[in-house]
């Protein structure tokens, strides 16, 4: 029997956008949830206070806040991976949060395609269309001036 030796042949550019087009997606759903808590800030801290979380004014705002820069550092394309991995992180406890606790079938589904969404993005890394890529070129630039 034949061995075969097939190849993915992936058009970097298209896969540039496709991780960008992503990354923007969920930014913008991270910063939609922060503004959301920021917006119902009562309830927010409420909910934090119920909960039992320490001083939970102080930990409700950090979390909004956390929430908000890594959305706006997602959408730029900075220290990418370790963004999409806090971020997760991050949105399951404003979720918990929001939710009082209850973990409903619709939170869990937005966890999971955030995940889904971000895991390219965590693996194979910002693509072009990103700063941690203009920071690569302009480093490898620097190193071979001569």
């Amino acid at each position: 029997m034949q061995e075969l030796d097939l190849h993915c042949q992936v058009d970097e550019d298209v896969f540039s956008w496709t991780v960008f087009l992503t990354r923007a997606l969920v930014g913008l759903t991270l910063l939609y949830v922060a503004v959301g808590g920021l917006l119902y800030y009562r309830e927010f801290f409420f909910n934090t206070s119920v909960l039992g979380w320490p001083m939970p004014v102080a930990t409700g705002v950090a979390l909004l806040v956390t929430q908000i820069m890594l959305a706006l550092l997602l959408l730029l394309g900075w220290f990418t991976r370790l963004v999409s991995a806090i971020s997760v992180l991050c949105m399951g406890a404003v979720g918990i949060i929001f939710f009082a606790g209850e973990i409903n079938r619709i939170y869990v589904a937005l966890i999971l395609l955030l995940i889904t969404a971000l895991l390219p993005s965590v693996l194979l890394g910002p693509g072009k269309i990103s700063l941690d890529y203009k920071h690569a070129v302009r480093r490898i630039k620097k190193t071979f001036r001569g």
